[in-house]
């Protein structure tokens, strides 16, 4: 599966962005994230807001210690907001924990509810929760879902690949990188992967 999804992604690269496929032909195959729990994944995404990796995922480890293992809108429910935001959560980011834990309702069945829509509304249903931002909602998407179509033009690290790869311009607005990667859909979240991985082999 991993392969010939990669291999779809390069046969339509060469069609549509060939510039873009001399930088996907230095990479292995890479392939999409396995999906997270939704609600688990977008817990993970908020505590790691602005964090780097490792500062993130100390965060998020000792929130899933005090959840007793399970990051869950039930299990939320029976701990103390306090004990919560002990884990080391600001205060703005423990607020959007509890309109998320609103949103998803009991035993996560709203959430559920949403995730059945088109990914466009319940992306449009996330950005009105103060704190998800289109960054969030994106990476919720790409990581939390496993979408195979998504990219953020806010993500920096993906601009910055487009600039150092494939020639765009430094001062381009995030409408511009928006716009060339509409060449890669249907295989955008793909694309994204291969953008992070050339960031990586940069010396």
């Amino acid at each position: 599966m991993m392969k010939r999804q990669d291999l779809e992604f390069r046969t339509h690269l060469e069609k549509v962005d060939r510039e873009f496929l001399a930088v996907v032909q230095n990479h292995p195959p890479l392939s999409l994230p396995m999906p997270r729990p939704p609600f688990e994944a977008l817990i993970r995404i908020v505590t790691g807001q602005q964090l780097s990796v490792k500062a993130a995922e100390s965060v998020f480890q000792k929130l899933v210690v005090q959840l007793n293992g399970e990051v869950t809108v039930n299990s939320m429910l029976q701990q103390d907001w306090r004990s919560i935001q002990s884990c080391g959560l600001s205060r703005s980011k423990l607020n959007c924990i509890q309109e998320l834990v609103e949103f998803a309702g009991a035993n996560e069945l709203e959430l559920n509810r949403w995730l059945a829509k088109d990914w466009s509304d319940l992306r449009t249903r996330l950005l009105e929760i103060k704190g998800i931002g289109p960054w969030s909602a994106d990476m919720f998407g790409l990581f939390g879902l496993g979408l195979e179509d998504v990219f953020s033009e806010g993500d920096l690290g993906l601009r910055l690949a487009m600039i150092g790869h494939l020639n765009m311009p430094p001062k381009a607005k995030p409408a511009a990188f928006a716009e060339r990667a509409l060449l890669w859909s249907p295989y955008r979240s793909l694309a994204c992967l291969h953008l992070w991985h050339a960031n990586d082999q940069k010396p």
